[in-house]
């Protein structure tokens, strides 16, 4: 769940170097390759077949492929149109996926400002919190129980929100009277949410009180959206950032046995 944007350098190591050389390098630099839905995916492996994932701000498709390629069945939604275009490409032939064009929010709208960005594909947004920002037109907005209830989705074993900033918004969208996912996924900011209102502690504290266990996923702060990032650690919250500029992802599962074990997968 990292920003992406089009990289020269990067498309020309992709072209010119073998791919353990590349992720050799980048390990040099960066630091371990860590993908929190993948370990999501690792931790779910196991399981009955009719299972259901719900993918907030899909992107290109990155996340939900490997859950789409095994059969379960997704509903995505991504409302910036570049970026549709190309989740329609990747999910092409998967009859498991349904594509909602919409946003997500804890209240529906038919018409909000849409913001892109020419740094990262990764940062469309309904708020402008960069520079480079701009107003590219309007997307109509709705909320986890509506959009849910008009897809006749029962029951969600992993939702993964990556929703740039109104992360929390769409967690008090959900319909928390008759679901809660097995597993979440979602991203904190407080460079971008605390203008927003709430920040790190209160995306923690809110799944806390909704009965989740919480690992933090801890990244070294943003200098470039579209760049290569820095992965720091994986923590169990309550917690303190070790920066209070750091970014991450927070995941959280309501079973306590399948916390300990996805603590023992990410320590691994």
């Amino acid at each position: 769940m990292t920003p992406s944007a089009k990289n020269p350098l990067r498309s020309a190591a992709r072209r010119f170097l073998p791919t353990e050389v590349r992720h050799l390098l980048r390990e040099m630099i960066y630091g371990p390759r860590v993908d929190e839905v993948a370990l999501v995916h690792r931790l779910l492996s196991d399981g009955p077949k009719e299972r259901v994932m719900v993918d907030v701000g899909a992107h290109h498709g990155a996340s939900l492929e490997a859950f789409g390629r095994d059969g379960w069945n997704v509903l995505a939604f991504e409302p910036d149109p570049d970026n549709r275009a190309e989740l329609e490409r990747t999910c092409r032939g998967m009859k498991n996926v349904t594509i909602d064009p919409r946003a997500l929010s804890d209240h529906a709208s038919d018409e909000m400002p849409w913001f892109q960005s020419d740094v990262s594909t990764g940062i469309s947004s309904l708020q402008a919190f960069h520079d480079s920002h701009a107003l590219t037109g309007c997307v109509e907005v709705t909320t986890l129980a509506q959009a849910l209830e008009a897809h006749k989705v029962e029951q969600v074993d992993f939702l993964k929100i990556d929703a740039e900033g109104l992360d929390l918004f769409v967690l008090r969208g959900n319909p928390w009277e008759w679901l809660a996912p097995q597993v979440i996924v979602c991203e904190f900011e407080d460079e971008k949410t605390n203008a927003l209102g709430y920040s790190f502690r209160d995306l923690a504290d809110y799944l806390v009180e909704h009965d989740y266990h919480v690992l933090v996923s801890e990244w070294y702060p943003i200098t470039q959206y579209g760049g290569e990032h820095r992965w720091r650690r994986y923590v169990p919250y309550p917690c303190e950032l070790v920066n209070v500029s750091a970014w991450g992802n927070l995941i959280a599962v309501r079973v306590r046995d399948t916390f300990w074990k996805l603590q023992d997968l990410a320590h691994r």
